[in-house]
């Protein structure tokens, strides 16, 4: 067992609130978690749904000094991960976590964030106060507030982290960037605790509007509304935004042992690679997708057959989902077939520089209860994205390993296998 990686805490924030079981009970209820965007006003935007994260306070969580120094995607994470810290058995009783009695210690914990967008709500209010009311109305806290390692760096202050610090900025890949390297870092021993995943508030005007240009966004939100985002549907038209983050405590298998700690899975391999083909479009024939998932089932010494279930990146974007469906089929041969392929976000939108990371908290949710959440809105596949889609809940008899697949802007690939402990340690 030297050598495994292991995921021992997580804590999850979505647009049905603050909680893996929240998350998990709307998703197998078949719940939308889409509505009409209120946080601006998005009439001039194609796009105007989005996976909005209602009611949330920051200071029922964080005392307010902290909350009005922090754009809102620094709080999801710092949340996040108090509450995986907690399910780790890494926080003292007042709180703090346990490497606050040692100081050394922390030297041996670490941070990778994944992100895409950054603070762009603080931004633009005080941009807005920079051109409406001038220079001395802007908040002192502007330069540490907006950018996309302000999170890393919050993350490091609030938990006292010392060790290896690193954002990674790869789209809809950035999570499974951020917890690859991770995971790298445990494996190489250059830490013994590694706290890794993503964060995304992207609901402000400019981000919005930043997004749309791209030409990804969907396009006829007005009429579907609750139903707009469509992953490998017939009527797929482009990506749907959400709220969300994901944080996990990683730590090799035999620290996590020594120290008691509660075993939630493995992540026993994972491979990246890149399509080298456009600015924003991924290459057409999936072949580089494709030889992601190859590698890191190569690595974890499996075949094909040996994988349960395959969670989707599912953008939505026609030319997208035909291009990962080509590299399913690629990877996978006459499996492909067979296989089931689950693309649980659906439901609440894409969190873009989170996404994986809630991919992630889903599948270790779905082989805990041996249930395969269901796409609530594919009713009729797309030509050319014909795989063996889940579009209802679920029970299955054996889940113990996933594929999570994850795709950036421009054709950044990555695949990572995720294995319950129960059939990881044998």
């Amino acid at each position: 067992m030297i050598g495994k990686i292991v995921i021992t805490g997580m804590g999850v924030l979505s647009p049905y609130g603050v909680g893996t079981d929240l998350l998990w009970e709307n998703l197998v209820a078949g719940e939308s978690g889409i509505t009409p965007l209120t946080a601006f006003d998005a009439s001039a935007l194609d796009c105007q749904v989005g996976g909005q994260l209602n009611d949330f306070r920051a200071t029922n969580y964080l005392s307010p000094r902290v909350a009005r120094k922090i754009d809102p995607f620094s709080t999801y994470a710092l949340v996040t991960t108090q509450i995986a810290l907690k399910q780790a058995g890494l926080l003292l009783e007042n709180g703090k976590p346990r490497w606050s009695q040692q100081e050394q210690d922390s030297h041996r914990v670490g941070v990778c964030v994944g992100n895409n967008l950054g603070g762009w709500q603080f931004a633009e209010r005080e941009l807005y106060h920079l051109w409406q009311q001038g220079p001395r109305e802007v908040s002192p806290y502007m330069a540490t507030a907006w950018f996309p390692a302000a999170v890393q760096g919050n993350m490091s202050i609030q938990f006292g982290l010392r060790g290896i610090g690193r954002t990674f900025l790869s789209d809809r890949a950035s999570a499974a960037m951020a917890i690859i390297h991770a995971a790298d870092c445990l494996r190489r021993g250059k830490s013994d605790i590694m706290i890794a995943g993503g964060s995304e508030a992207p609901f402000s005007y400019y981000a919005a509007l930043c997004y749309e240009t791209s030409g990804l966004m969907s396009k006829r939100t007005e009429s579907q509304k609750l139903s707009a985002y469509r992953p490998f549907d017939a009527e797929h038209n482009g990506l749907v935004a959400a709220d969300g983050a994901a944080f996990f405590i990683m730590e090799r298998v035999e620290d996590a042992i020594a120290r008691g700690a509660p075993i939630l899975a493995e992540i026993s391999s994972w491979a990246t690679n890149a399509d080298g083909y456009d600015a924003v479009q991924p290459a057409p024939d999936g072949q580089r997708y494709a030889a992601a998932m190859t590698q890191a089932l190569k690595k974890s010494d499996m075949s094909v057959e040996e994988i349960d279930c395959i969670f989707a990146a599912g953008s939505a974007v026609p030319t997208e989902d035909i291009s990962e469906t080509r590299a399913v089929n690629l990877a996978f041969a006459e499996t492909a077939r067979r296989v089931p392929v689950a693309t649980p976000k659906s439901a609440f939108g894409n969190a873009f520089g989170a996404a994986t990371a809630l991919d992630m908290a889903i599948a270790i949710q779905a082989m805990e209860h041996q249930t395969i959440p269901g796409a609530i809105n594919l009713e009729h596949v797309a030509p050319e994205c014909e795989l063996n889609h889940v579009t209802t809940t679920q029970p299955v008899e054996n889940l113990h390993a996933c594929l999570i697949n994850a795709r950036g802007m421009g054709g950044t690939n990555a695949s990572l296998v995720l294995k319950d402990w129960s059939q990881a340690h044998k």
